[in-house]
C-alpha cells in the first residue's frame, strides 16, 4: 500500500491479487501440521494428529460424539470423558484443552468469544453469539469439540479469512473486505490528517509574515519609523541629501560631502572653510570622490567643523541645488543631526534588529532611536550591540572651550563671529548625537 499516492507495478499486481481473493492465505506450512476446518462438523487432520498417536484416539473422539453424546446425561457421558484425557497431566497427548487456556478477545469486542463470528446471529456454527467455552457438551455449541482441541486452530484459521463465505457459499475464503478496510483506512487517514495538519499549522500561521511585509513591500523604508507619514514628508523636503547607496554609513560628514560632490553644490565658501579646517586641496577632493573610501576621525572632525561655519546665504546655495526644503536649518551640519534632518518624525526612528533565536516579537524587533527625548539606553545592551555596533563616544557629546579662531579675510565676508574653532571638540551632534569611530 503506497504512502505517496502513487502505486508501483508491483502495487498495482499486489492490490489486485488482494482484491480479487487471490495471493492472500492461511499459511500452508502451519496447515499442514494442524489440517483443514471450515466447519464444526468438517475436518481434514494435519500430520499433527495423522502422524502421531493422536490419529485414532481423534477418530475415537469423533464417532464417540456421533454415536453417545445424546444417550447420557451433559457432562459425564463417555464423550466428555475422552474429550479431558490429559487435561491435568499432559494435555498434548490426549488432544484436550489445557488447563492453562483462558478464552479471551483482545479486541474486547467479542466479550470471550474464541472465533471471530460471522455475520450470523446464534450461539453455534461460529455464529456471532459462538463460543468454545465451556469445552463439554454443557456448552451450546459443543460440536465444536468433536474433532478434539487441536481442530479449533484450523477452524480459527478459517473463520479469519473467510469471513463471508458462509454468506455467499462459494467455499472459497473472501477477505476483500479485509482487505478493503486498509484502504479505506488509509483513505480516511489521509483526509483527516489534511484537517489536522491544519489546524495545528493555524498555531503558527503567518507567523513572522507581518514583520517581514516591509521588507517584501518597500524594502524595509517603512519598518524605518512607527510614523510612515510624518517620515515620508520629512523624506521628501530633504530632497537630495540623503544618499541611499551610503545609507549603510549615513551620518558621516564624508558621507555629506560626496553627496554635495555628486550634485556639483561644492561652494567657494564651502572650499574656504574646508581648506581653513586644516584638510589640504588633495584630500578634499580624495574624500569627495571616494578615493578615500574611510576618512580618519580627524578627518571626520575637521569636515564636521567646515560643515558648521556654512551658515546664511551660503547655507541657502548649496541646498537649493540639493533640492532641500527642510526648516529650521541653521549650518550645513545640520543636514547630519537627525532632530534637524527629520523635524517631524525623528521621535519614530526605529533601530530594526532581527531575532536570531526568540525574541519579544517574530523575526525582528523594531527599536526607537529616541525615547525620553533622549537616545534611547535600549541601544546599548549587549544583544543589540552585538549587531549594530557600539556607539562612540558613549553618552551626551561634551562641549570644550577654545580660543577665538584666526579670522580669514574673503570677500565679501560669510564667516560668523561666533564661529566655533576648527579642529576643537564640537558642539553640534550628527546622527544619534554622536559620531562612530572610524
Amino acid at each position: 500500500m503506497s504512502t505517496t499516492g502513487k502505486q508501483s507495478p508491483l502495487g498495482v499486481n499486489v492490490n489486485s491479487s488482494l482484491l480479487q481473493n487471490i495471493g492472500l492465505c492461511i499459511n500452508s506450512t502451519v496447515q499442514g501440521y494442524m489440517g483443514i476446518s471450515k466447519s464444526n462438523t468438517s475436518h481434514t487432520p494435519g500430520t499433527l494428529v495423522s502422524n502421531t498417536c493422536l490419529k485414532w484416539l481423534t477418530y475415537a473422539i469423533y464417532e464417540a460424539y456421533n454415536g453417545n453424546v445424546a444417550k447420557t446425561p451433559a457432562g459425564t457421558s463417555t464423550y466428555d470423558n475422552l474429550i479431558a484425557i490429559g487435561k491435568n497431566s499432559i494435555p498434548a497427548l490426549g488432544n484436550s484443552k489445557s488447563p492453562g487456556y483462558v478464552n479471551t478477545d483482545p479486541t474486547g469486542y467479542w466479550q470471550g468469544q474464541a472465533t471471530t463470528g460471522y455475520s450470523t446471529a446464534g450461539d453455534t456454527n461460529d455464529g456471532q453469539s459462538a463460543t468454545w467455552i465451556p469445552y463439554d457438551t454443557t456448552n451450546n455449541n459443543k460440536s465444536v469439540t468433536q474433532w478434539g482441541f487441536l481442530r479449533l486452530y484450523a477452524l480459527q484459521a478459517w473463520n479469519e479469512f473467510n469471513w463471508n463465505g458462509i454468506q455467499t457459499g462459494s467455499g472459497m475464503p473472501l477477505y476483500k473486505d479485509f482487505v478493503s478496510s486498509f484502504l479505506t483506512s488509509q483513505g480516511f487517514i489521509e483526509y483527516s490528517n489534511n484537517s489536522v495538519n491544519s489546524i495545528h499549522g493555524s498555531f503558527d500561521f503567518l507567523k513572522g509574515t507581518y514583520s517581514n511585509m516591509n521588507d517584501l513591500i518597500s524594502a524595509d523604508i517603512a519598518g524605518v519609523s512607527l510614523a510612515t507619514r510624518a517620515f515620508g514628508l520629512d523624506c521628501i523636503t530633504a530632497g537630495k541629501v540623503i544618499n541611499l547607496s551610503n545609507i549603510f554609513k549615513f551620518g558621516m560628514p564624508s558621507v555629506l560631502l560626496q553627496t554635495i560632490k555628486k550634485f556639483n553644490t561644492i561652494t567657494q565658501s564651502l572650499s574656504l572653510a574646508l581648506l581653513s579646517a586644516g584638510l589640504s586641496a588633495q584630500e578634499v577632493e580624495d574624500i569627495s570622490t571616494g578615493r578615500i573610501s574611510t576618512p580618519t576621525k580627524l578627518q571626520e572632525q575637521q569636515l564636521y567643523g567646515a560643515f558648521l561655519i556654512i551658515i546664511g546665504q551660503d547655507l541657502v546655495d548649496i541646498l537649493i541645488p540639493l533640492n532641500c526644503k527642510t526648516k529650521g536649518l541653521e549650518s550645513l551640519a545640520d543636514l547630519l543631526n537627525i532632530k534637524k534632518l527629520f523635524p517631524n518624525s525623528y521621535q519614530s526612528l526605529t533601530v530594526p534588529i532581527y531575532n536570531a533565536s526568540s525574541g519579544p516579537t517574530n523575526s525582528k524587533t523594531y527599536y526607537p532611536i529616541f525615547e525620553n527625548g533622549a537616545v534611547s539606553s535600549r541601544l546599548e545592551t549587549s544583544a543589540i550591540t552585538e549587531q549594530i555596533g557600539v556607539i562612540i563616544p558613549p553618552g551626551t557629546p561634551s562641549v570644550t572651550e577654545a580660543p577665538p579662531p584666526t579670522v580669514i579675510e574673503v570677500a565679501p565676508p560669510t564667516v560668523s563671529p561666533t564661529v566655533a574653532p576648527v579642529g576643537s571638540q564640537l558642539a553640534t551632534s550628527i546622527p544619534l548625537e554622536r559620531y562612530r569611530n572610524s
